[in-house]
C-alpha cells in the first residue's frame, strides 16, 4: 500500500500557557487537492510551521512520502514547497530576478528557462522585470506562489494562498491547481474561499481550536443539524403557510422554509436508497394533501459544513458525521 504524501499524528503544540495545537491527526493522499480549513486561530498555520520544519511540535509525529520528519531532513525539504500567508518578497528586487535568485539557490541547471516558465504559469509575464515593491498584494502573492513552484516539488503546502487576488486572480489559482494535481502534485492548502476550495478540493481537513474536528471528502461530511436524511422539497403550494403542518407530520425530525416554495426536510426511517427515500417523502407530503413538485436529496455545501462544525459548541445539537476523535 502507498503511503500517504503527508501523515501527521498526535500532533501538539504550546506557546506559553496556550495549547495551539492538540492531538492532531490526518493525512493527505498522493496526487490529490486537501483543503485545510477552519476559523481563524483554529491552529492550521502553526500545523503548516511544524510539518516544514519551521516551528519545532511538543509531540506527535510526522511523515512526508513514508518518511519521518528529521530523518534525511535535507532530501526531504526539497519534496515540498510552503507558501506562507504573508508574501515574503525583496520588494527592490523584480520578479524575474527575485525568482532567478532563488532558482540559483536551489541549483537549478536550467534556472532561466524554468524562471520564464513559472513566472507564466502565474500570470506575471507582462510584470516580470518591475520591481517587486511596486506589485499589489496579489501579484505579490503570484510571485511568492512561482518561488515555491521553482524546484518542481512533489508537495506543496500553502497558506491562504488566495488571500489579496481579486476574482480572476482566484480563478486562475484554481486552473493552477488542477493543473499541477494533472501533473502529480499533492497540495495541501487553507483558504477561506470555501466556494473555491469545493471547486477543486479532494479532500477537507476540518480544525477548531486547535483540534481537528473531521476529516474526508467534501461529500461525505455532514454539518450538525443536516444528516443523510436530509431532502429538499419543491411544493406548489407556499412554504411558509405549508412549514408547521408539514413539521407536525409524523416521521418529520425537522423542517425548514429555504425558498417562497422550497422546504428542507429531516426524515426519521428513510430507505438507505436514495431513490426509495425520495418517493417516501412524495407519499408521506401528498397524503397529507400537499403537491410535490420535486424531491432532491440536501448536499451540505462547504459553507455548511464549515459552519455546522465550526459553531459554538452551545449551539451544536447533534455530532456531524465524519468526526474525529
Amino acid at each position: 500500500m502507498t503511503s500517504p504524501a503527508l501523515a501527521v499524528t498526535a500532533l501538539s503544540k504550546s506557546f506559553g500557557a496556550k495549547r495551539a495545537v492538540e492531538d492532531a491527526t490526518f493525512s493527505v493522499a498522493r496526487g490529490e487537492i486537501t483543503g485545510f480549513l477552519g476559523p481563524n486561530g483554529a491552529g492550521k498555520t502553526t500545523v503548516m510551521n511544524m510539518i516544514v520544519g519551521l516551528t519545532a511540535p511538543d509531540a506527535g509525529a510526522i511523515e512526508l512520502f513514508g518518511v519521518p520528519q528529521g530523518s534525511r531532513q535535507r532530501d526531504l525539504r526539497v519534496l515540498f514547497g510552503y507558501l506562507q500567508e504573508k508574501p515574503r518578497i525583496y520588494p527592490e528586487m523584480t520578479a524575474r530576478a527575485y525568482l532567478r535568485f532563488f532558482a540559483d539557490l536551489y541549483g537549478i541547471a536550467d534556472a532561466g528557462s524554468r524562471v520564464k516558465e513559472v513566472i507564466e504559469r502565474v500570470g506575471l509575464t507582462a510584470a516580470a522585470d518591475r520591481r517587486l515593491g511596486n506589485f499589489s498584494r496579489g501579484m505579490q502573492q503570484r510571485a511568492c506562489l512561482a518561488r515555491v513552484m521553482l524546484h518542481r516539488p512533489e508537495l506543496l503546502i500553502l497558506d491562504e494562498p488566495t488571500l489579496g487576488l481579486d476574482p480572476n486572480g482566484v480563478a486562475d489559482m484554481r486552473a493552477i491547481f488542477r493543473e499541477m494535481k494533472a501533473e502529480g502534485v499533492t497540495l495541501l492548502f487553507s483558504s477561506h474561499q470555501l466556494a473555491e476550495m469545493e471547486r477543486v478540493c479532494d479532500s477537507v481537513v476540518f480544525m477548531r481550536q486547535g483540534r481537528v474536528l473531521a476529516t474526508g471528502r467534501p461529500g461525505e461530511l455532514l454539518p450538525s443539524g443536516l444528516s443523510a436524511s436530509s431532502l429538499q422539497v419543491e411544493l406548489y403550494e407556499t412554504a411558509a403557510q405549508c412549514i408547521q403542518g408539514i413539521a407536525a407530520l409524523p416521521g418529520v425530525a425537522r423542517a425548514h422554509q429555504i425558498g417562497p416554495h422550497r422546504l428542507e426536510l429531516v426524515l426519521r426511517g428513510l430507505p438507505d436508497d436514495g431513490r426509495d427515500a425520495r418517493a417516501h417523502a412524495v407519499r408521506l407530503l401528498s397524503s397529507a394533501g400537499y403537491t410535490v413538485l420535486s424531491v432532491d436529496a440536501a448536499t451540505p455545501s462547504l459553507e455548511d459544513i464549515f459552519i455546522g462544525l465550526t459553531r459554538p459548541e452551545s449551539l451544536v445539537r447533534q455530532e456531524p458525521a465524519g468526526l474525529v476523535h
